[in-house]
């Protein structure tokens, strides 16, 4: 079987809009999206969760919102199943991660984004993606996930992406993220302005 893998990650989807609109061009698809915004329900902040509804709005998406930390593991494989492109907002990447496995809605994804569907991952969206999430944990508070009992995540790349490097008001965090982990794993720093693409074929960030 033929594995098709296409990765849209960024620290600000808004910021990149333009970006991801370019991006999708490539794709003869309905723009029917899973929108999964999850990860943003422990954050006192989340203005970036209607942010993101409000690109996909402008460029003539059909959205079906998903809380996979509520709905039922058959609704949640039935809406992945149908659409062709998935979102998974910013937030906590451990509380994400904590769904993500509680619901089976990893194994669905994985399986999803190699049989062609496109993953989109804003800031904790992206950073699942990758093999283990514990670098980023002076980033996001571990204590929003009690019952994560693994950080290995979705394997979706061989990188680790860092968001919001070096920006207000994560400066301090990002940068010593970076210096810890960057001889260790291979950590891509993304600013707001940043969009790491990846396929089979190669990695791209612009």
């Amino acid at each position: 079987m033929t594995i098709l893998k296409n990765l849209f990650l960024c620290s600000s989807f808004s910021d990149v809009s333009k970006k991801f609109e370019n991006y999708i061009e490539r794709f003869p698809l309905d723009r029917t999206l899973t929108f999964i915004p999850t990860a943003s329900l422990v954050e006192d902040v989340d203005f970036f969760v209607n942010d993101a509804i409000q690109v996909f709005d402008d460029l003539n998406f059909k959205i079906d919102i998903l809380d996979i930390s509520r709905a039922s593991t058959s609704d949640i494989k039935k809406i992945i199943q149908h659409n062709n492109f998935i979102y998974l907002s910013g937030g906590n990447s451990f509380f994400l991660l904590e769904n993500l496995k509680s619901s089976n809605t990893d194994l669905e994804i994985i399986k999803q984004v190699k049989n062609g569907k496109i993953y989109i991952g804003e800031s904790a969206g992206a950073i699942v993606a990758s093999k283990n999430i514990e670098y980023i944990s002076l980033l996001d508070d571990k204590n929003k996930a009690t019952l994560l009992n693994s950080y290995d995540a979705l394997n979706l790349l061989p990188y680790y992406p860092l968001p919001h490097y070096k920006e207000i008001p994560f400066e301090r965090e990002t940068t010593k993220i970076f210096d810890d982990y960057n001889k260790t794993i291979d950590v891509i720093p993304l600013r707001n302005e940043n969009v790491l693409v990846v396929d089979e074929i190669s990695s791209k960030i612009f």
